[in-house]
C-alpha cells in the first residue's frame, strides 16, 4: 500500500498541476476582451483590454514583437509595429497561455475617422471642473476640426440642438454633421453622437468620456475633454477655446 501511494502522489501532483494551468488559460482568467481599435497604422498604439496580463506578457503582430509594451488598467498599451501590412494576428502570451484576435495594419490613417493621439491617453481627474459645457472644442490632433457643444443658459446637461461638427480645411467627411448628447459635471461624464449617416460610408459616432486636465500641447486651454468612439475604439481629444 504504501509503494501504491508514492506511486500515486506525483501522478496527483502532476494532474492537480495541469488542470491549474489548464483553468487558468481556457477560463475567463487569461485572454484578449477586446481591442480599442481594431485597426491602425504602424506606431500607433492600441489598448488590449484583457485578464491575466502582467509586464511579462509578450505581444506580437504576426511574428514581429509589439514596438513598445505598458501594463495599463484593464489590459496593455501595445505599439504597432514596422515592417507589417493589412490583416495580421495581434497575439498575447503568458507562460503557457496565450491568446489572439485579429488586427490590420493600416498603410495610412483613415480618413473616415476624425485625427486621434498616436499614444494612448490615460484619463486623470482635472484639477477643477467648469460650472458647464458650452464651448467650441477643437480637435487636439488636428485643428481645423472642431466640434461645436453648447448648453446655453439655463444649462440643463443637455446640448443644444442645430450645432455641429466641422472642418475648415478639405475633409469634407466631417462638415455640417448634426451633434447631439449630454453631460453630468457632478460624475463627470460626457455622451456625445456625431451623425456623420449623410456622409458616403458615414455612421452615427457615439462617443463616451470625460474633462481631464490639459495636455502638453496646450496646457492653457480653457478645458480639454477625452472622448472614446464605441464603434471604433479610437480616442478623440477636444479642447475648448
Amino acid at each position: 500500500m504504501t509503494n501504491i501511494r508514492r506511486l500515486l502522489a506525483p501522478l496527483l501532483f502532476a494532474a492537480l498541476f495541469f488542470t491549474s494551468c489548464k483553468d487558468k488559460c481556457d477560463s475567463d482568467d487569461f485572454g484578449i476582451t477586446s481591442l480599442q481599435p481594431a485597426a491602425n497604422p504602424a506606431g500607433y498604439e492600441v489598448f488590449i483590454a484583457a485578464q491575466g496580463v502582467t509586464a511579462n506578457t509578450k505581444v506580437r503582430f504576426d511574428a514581429v514583437d509589439a514596438a513598445s509594451v505598458k501594463t495599463a488598467e484593464g489590459g496593455l498599451i501595445v505599439k504597432v509595429p514596422t515592417g507589417i501590412s493589412g490583416t495580421v494576428s495581434l497575439s498575447i502570451e503568458e507562460g503557457d497561455c496565450n491568446d489572439s484576435r485579429s488586427f490590420d495594419v493600416l498603410g495610412a490613417y483613415p480618413g473616415n475617422a476624425p485625427a486621434s493621439p498616436t499614444s494612448i491617453v490615460i484619463p486623470q481627474p482635472p484639477g477643477s471642473l467648469p460650472t458647464g459645457i458650452s464651448n467650441f472644442w477643437v480637435n487636439v490632433f488636428d485643428p481645423a476640426h472642431s466640434v461645436d457643444l453648447q448648453d446655453i443658459e439655463p444649462a440643463d446637461g443637455i446640448f443644444d440642438d442645430e450645432k455641429v461638427e466641422s472642418h475648415s480645411g478639405a475633409l469634407t467627411y466631417f462638415k455640417n454633421n448634426p451633434v447631439s448628447g449630454n453631460y453630468n459635471l457632478q460624475t463627470n461624464t460626457i455622451f456625445v453622437v456625431i451623425d456623420r449617416s449623410a456622409k458616403a460610408g458615414g455612421y452615427r459616432d457615439t462617443l463616451t468620456g470625460q474633462l481631464i486636465p490639459n495636455l502638453p500641447q496646450n496646457p492653457n486651454a480653457f478645458a480639454t475633454m477625452l472622448l472614446q468612439s464605441k464603434r471604433t475604439g479610437r480616442q478623440l481629444v477636444l479642447q475648448a477655446q
